[in-house]
């Protein structure tokens, strides 16, 4: 069964928060920008700049026939020509299952269907090894990593930065 896309919407909200039981874990896909726990009007304020002919950011859901396996958002600099990934995630009961190539398949494609986006770009901390696999597999490129970036505990996180360049997408594409 093929993946697809459709807007996220506020029916999605609280299947996607179920997906994340602790701060830690709501926090390695969110980031610092949402609070603990999650909550809604957050959410819901996010699902509205996904509205309009030229939206700022895009909030997608993915789907395995009926049922939502996924999300990332997309945020969009037509200036910088640049589309930032972010809060990319697989459900709880899809992973595993090989669906994390499909899936970035469908992000970056999203991402370049914008003939403006030059660039696109992507935070993850260093310790989400299997996310930075899959990005990786994808055609991005590590740039650097910003040091001790998120307090979390006792703990403060490290964030690499990853891109992947137009001319790299259409090399990859005129390949298969």
């Amino acid at each position: 069964m093929t993946l697809e896309l459709r807007k996220f919407d506020k029916r999605d909200i609280r299947a996607l928060f179920s997906w994340f039981e602790t701060e830690r874990e709501a926090l390695q896909w969110a980031g610092a920008a949402l609070s603990w726990p999650l909550k809604r009007s957050e959410f819901v304020d996010l699902i509205k700049q996904h509205r309009g002919t030229a939206p700022q950011r895009e909030v997608w859901a993915v789907t395995q026939g009926e049922i939502m396996i996924g999300h990332f958002q997309i945020g969009l600099n037509r200036r910088l020509r640049t589309a930032g990934l972010g809060r990319i995630a697989i459900a709880p009961h899809a992973r595993g299952k090989g669906l994390s190539s499909p899936l970035m398949e469908l992000i970056v494609e999203r991402a370049f269907s914008h003939l403006w986006v030059h660039r696109t770009d992507l935070l993850v901390y260093t310790h989400n090894t299997s996310a930075i696999r899959a990005y990786e597999a994808a055609g991005f490129t590590l740039e650097g990593t910003r040091r001790e970036t998120t307090p979390i505990g006792d703990e403060i996180w490290d964030t690499h930065i990853m891109s992947l360049l137009r001319r790299e997408f259409d090399k990859r594409t005129e390949r298969e």
